[in-house]
């Protein structure tokens, strides 16, 4: 069995994500309440204008400044449940595929959920085979062609991401590649890896190979033969140890 030496925690991704929250929704709330100020001065102007009885006048602006802050409030709390819900998504995904890859044989590595030079990584796997950089994507659906361009099904339609996971992976391996460079002076290539973690989705992959870099497409099931069987001895087990100590 592999030796994980880090399992998914995600606590520096939950923080980062719950400060960026934070900041997004009080920029919101303060927007929304401006908003209502205004809105209310507006109100009160055309009911001082307009009502001639004062009372209904004031309640008519309280009344506008209410539902715009209500508002605002519900606002907020839709965004902060997507996110939470986004998240807990996510962290189901990478322990699933992190419970695959501890099933692979002795004399493998496996860090989960770490940074290097700045890039947040959802897993590596160090072994003879080779060093594997991992994304882990939990998604309900996705479709992939032979050139490499990713869609998401939405309202009845395949529809075109800007971002795809293997660009966002190689952006990963070129970190990896440089901070293995500079601290072992190892310059092997890489394999990149996107892996569909969610057991209920569904996909439509046209390649399982796909441009840039060769991007290799699995289930998590997949793993353990497409790493482990992969090919020749490309690291000896000092090298393979000496990796995984650097990287923790």
């Amino acid at each position: 069995m592999a030796e994980t030496l880090r399992w998914p925690s995600s606590l520096k991704k939950q923080a980062n994500r719950v400060q960026k929250q934070a900041a997004r929704n009080n920029a919101f709330s303060l927007e929304f309440l401006i908003v209502g100020f205004l809105t209310g001065a507006v109100l009160f102007f055309i009911a001082h204008r307009y009502v001639k009885n004062a009372t209904l006048g004031f309640l008519f602006s309280l009344s506008g400044i209410l539902i715009m802050v209500i508002i605002a409030y519900g606002r907020k709390m839709l965004s902060i449940n997507f996110e939470r819900d986004k998240l807990e998504k996510g962290i189901s995904g990478e322990l699933t595929v992190a419970n695959e890859l501890n099933n692979l044989p002795d004399g493998w590595f496996i860090i989960n959920d770490t940074v290097v030079n700045g890039s947040q990584i959802d897993h590596i796997a160090i072994g003879p085979t080779g060093i594997y950089c991992i994304e882990t994507k939990n998604w309900n659906n996705a479709g992939c062609d032979e050139n490499g361009v990713w869609y998401r099904f939405h309202l009845g339609h395949w529809v075109p991401l800007d971002k795809s996971p293997a660009e966002q992976n190689i952006r990963h391996i070129l970190s990896l590649k440089k901070f293995l460079i500079e601290k072992t002076r190892l310059d092997i290539s890489l394999t990149s890896i996107v892996v569909l973690a969610n057991p209920n989705g569904k996909f439509n992959i046209e390649s399982r190979v796909v441009p840039p870099g060769d991007t290799r497409i699995c289930l998590p099931n997949e793993l353990y033969q497409l790493l482990s069987g992969s090919g020749g001895i490309v690291l000896s087990p000092d090298e393979v140890n000496n990796v995984a100590r650097i990287l923790t």
